[in-house]
């Protein structure tokens, strides 16, 4: 494509992912390879002036057989390389090979900052690939990575009032700022791999707060395990096991960054005996789970049988067994509210006529008489729950029962 686009670097953001597309291209690769026999004809002379067939079986390119079109990319990726500076300002900014400064972040520098290719507009003109990144003591230590003694910040930043509280959760200014409100930047090559003190007689190190900064696990110190189980620092204490809480990283709430703790950091040697210890806690904690809900189901189930045998016994007892019809059940209701309000009438119709005749008698009879009410003259009736008591005079009355 390059022999038909002399600025390849305008073209080159527009194109595909080049990791994709070779990906997809890896069975047509195969296939010309394996027509060709992996034997190409250069027509082209070459270094040492030689114009004949040479094998290329042992030649791969991105773990492929090297062919004609290999060949021709490499021919395509020299010329790319040696593309011409651009004379655009605009042209650096997301150029893939050179770089002005003014267009770096505030996280990138470069270094190291030798002899400029070039100059566009005053400005002197570096190689992409001499631009570093850069990040605070913190970010460093989650790769596993910490700062040379006595070594100097490649760039200090003020933090501004205005930055935003969801931008400092994100970029961990609130965390990494010193009191005076500057955030100091390290690049790669001031760092060394990350020295941690060795865990020894099953004693876990821990840092300043007591626990161990579990940002990957290279943070993890030599001899200890991560265990990423819930509620493990039971068990560990249960066994007077030395432990250190895993703090992972942070977290936004209530307008402040809280740190977030997942499992515990012990040593190697306590590695089985958690697990084994966890795993028994845990099948009896899902057999008393499940006894707790045979008990709840054996519960439930003899609410319902009883209410269901309740029910029967009401139906049976009082509602003849037509409860099971509640439009049925409405009419007999009001017929027997009826058939009631009728007899409780009848009824004060016969205590009138009774108090009348017992007023019209001689009251020297009424005195000395004792209405006595024998069992044997007594007579329920159970649809309207009337209990009628007679004395041997004639004199009756009638009670209700509940």
């Amino acid at each position: 494509m390059y022999r038909y686009c002399t600025r390849w670097y305008k073209v080159a953001p527009q194109r595909v992912n080049a990791a994709w597309w070779d990906e997809v291209l890896a069975p047509l690769r195969e296939l010309e390879s394996r027509a060709t026999g992996d034997r190409i004809n250069l027509p082209f002379p070459i270094e040492s002036g030689l114009h004949e067939e040479m094998d290329l079986e042992s030649s791969t390119r991105n773990g492929f057989v090297a062919t004609r079109s290999t060949l021709e990319d490499m021919e395509l990726e020299m010329r790319a390389l040696s593309e011409p500076l651009p004379t655009n300002q605009q042209a650096y900014r997301n150029h893939p090979l050179y770089v002005l400064e003014r267009w770096l972040t505030k996280y990138q520098i470069i270094q190291p900052k030798g002899p400029p290719l070039g100059f566009c507009s005053g400005y002197p003109v570096y190689r992409r690939s001499s631009v570093q990144m850069l990040k605070t003591k913190e970010k460093w230590l989650r790769e596993g990575l910490q700062v040379k003694h006595n070594e100097l910040p490649a760039k200090v930043l003020k933090r501004t009032d205005k930055q935003s509280k969801v931008q400092a959760h994100e970029d961990d200014d609130c965390e990494e700022a010193n009191f005076e409100g500057t955030i100091e930047l390290y690049g790669k090559w001031q760092l060394e791999p990350l020295l941690l003190p060795r865990a020894a007689n099953g004693i876990v190190p821990k840092n300043e707060r007591g626990q161990v900064d579990v940002w990957s696990e290279k943070c993890l110190p030599p001899g200890t395990v991560h265990l990423r189980l819930p509620r493990i620092f039971v068990l560990a204490k249960k066994l007077e096991i030395d432990y250190a809480p895993a703090m992972v990283g942070f977290e936004f709430k209530n307008g402040r960054s809280v740190p977030v703790f997942d499992g515990i950091v012990v040593c190697s040697e306590f590695k089985d005996v958690l697990l084994e210890a966890y795993a028994e806690e845990k099948e009896r904690q899902e057999a008393e789970e499940r006894k707790r809900n045979e008990r709840e189901a054996m519960s439930r189930w003899y609410q319902l049988l009883s209410s269901i045998i309740i029910r029967q016994k009401l139906n049976n007892c009082y509602g003849s067994g037509q409860l099971d019809n509640p439009g049925k059940m409405d009419k007999l209701n009001a017929r027997d509210a009826g058939e009631i309000q009728s007899r409780s009438q009848q009824q004060v119709e016969r205590m009138e006529i009774e108090q009348h005749d017992v007023a019209s008698g001689s009251g020297a009879q009424a005195e000395e008489h004792e209405h006595v009410f024998l069992k044997e003259y007594q007579s329920f009736d159970g649809e309207s729950s009337l209990l009628t008591k007679q004395c041997h005079c004639g004199f009756s009355i009638q009670v209700e029962e509940f």
